[in-house]
């Protein structure tokens, strides 16, 4: 049970030890030498505490066993074997501190790893499932087209030809979208991202990516307060982009977007805002939507591998900046990609 209570009740536990103990040491007769190893008692709690709490329990029970050495020292006087028995007790409470320090340590990294693994395994159940499911959705695409079109070969009409071939071709295009950010997160994770640093005018460089969208139905509003930006253009476009496409894909249609450029608040440098109205994302869930292959509770039926935000998160970081998020369910998103400037 001892494991099970929280922080302050085992501080307590080990000081009324450390307490007990003493008022023993001063009743016994003072070349007790079981007395004197008593000390290491209280000591052993350390284990259940934090780091150097063993040590700080330790310096208590030495400086116990000493004063109480004083305050009733042997009737024949302080001698050689008195004095002995005192040091050899201090320092059997040093060593078990030091030993009951290792131990909790050992414990503290065998946990760690442990999270570590579970969250691995976690976030390979998590990706196995999404991508399989997004895998299989476009190839039951692919393969209901084709064998749709080999059975009307030889009544099938030229537009229909054209409209069919045009689904193959958005489900293949569908899976090589799944391989290149497979990839991206690949390299993420093995700390490859390379950057190409160079001013980027805002106004063109937005607007370009904005046009991209023009065929999705969506509104984007761009508002520009800072002319430049600082980065590597291939990844700030991705990061952007990334946070758009999520905007559209969490939003009732039409939906409107906006982004604005300006002066970072929390570097010395830009702002870039990505906001919608879309479903939003729970309080509790935050934190964990830059976790790769994470999806939101609300985010069933929504085709996606869940690794946008967690490439996003990584881009920006590689250029030394921040990402921060705020959102509510049911009122929307709005993402800040915080970038320094440019590099003296």
């Amino acid at each position: 049970t001892l494991p099970m209570l929280s922080l302050k009740p085992r501080l307590a536990l080990a000081l009324l030890l450390v307490v007990g103990v003493f008022t023993a040491d001063l009743f016994e007769p003072a070349d007790n030498v079981s007395i004197c190893f008593a000390y290491t008692l209280p000591i052993l709690l350390g284990v259940y505490m934090g780091p150097g709490s063993t040590f700080r329990l330790a310096a208590l029970a030495t400086a116990a066993s000493l004063v109480g050495s004083f305050i009733r020292p042997p009737e024949g006087g302080i001698v050689l074997s008195f004095v002995v028995n005192r040091v050899i007790a201090v320092a059997a409470q040093w060593l078990v501190a030091f030993l009951v320090e290792q131990r909790r340590r050992t414990h503290a990294l065998v946990d760690a790893r442990l999270t570590e693994e579970r969250l691995v395994a976690e976030t390979g159940r998590r990706f196995v499932q999404i991508l399989t499911h997004e895998i299989a959705t476009a190839l039951t695409a692919i393969d209901g087209q084709g064998s749709r079109l080999g059975k009307l070969a030889q009544t099938i009409e030229p537009m229909d030809i054209i409209a069919r071939s045009e689904k193959i071709r958005h489900a293949a295009t569908r899976l090589k979208g799944l391989v290149e950010r497979v990839r991206l997160a690949a390299e993420v994770g093995r700390g490859e991202i390379l950057l190409n640093r160079e001013a980027i005018e805002a106004v063109p460089f937005l607007e370009a990516l904005v046009a991209e969208y023009e065929a999705a139905h969506v509104h984007i509003a761009v508002c520009v307060a800072e002319p430049t930006l600082h980065g590597d253009r291939v990844l700030i476009h991705q990061a952007v982009s990334n946070l758009v496409s999520n905007a559209i894909k969490y939003s009732p249609q039409p939906c409107a977007i906006s982004i604005h450029a300006g002066r970072s608040a929390l570097l010395d440098g830009s702002e870039i805002t990505v906001a919608d109205h879309g479903v939003g994302i729970a309080l509790e869930e935050l934190d964990r939507v830059f976790e790769p292959y994470y999806r939101a509770a609300n985010s069933g039926g929504v085709p996606g591998l869940g690794i946008g935000l967690h490439l996003v998160r990584h881009f920006v970081e590689a250029h030394g900046g921040q990402v921060r998020i705020e959102s509510q369910v049911d009122r929307g998103t709005t993402v800040h990609l915080h970038l320094p400037g440019a590099k003296p």
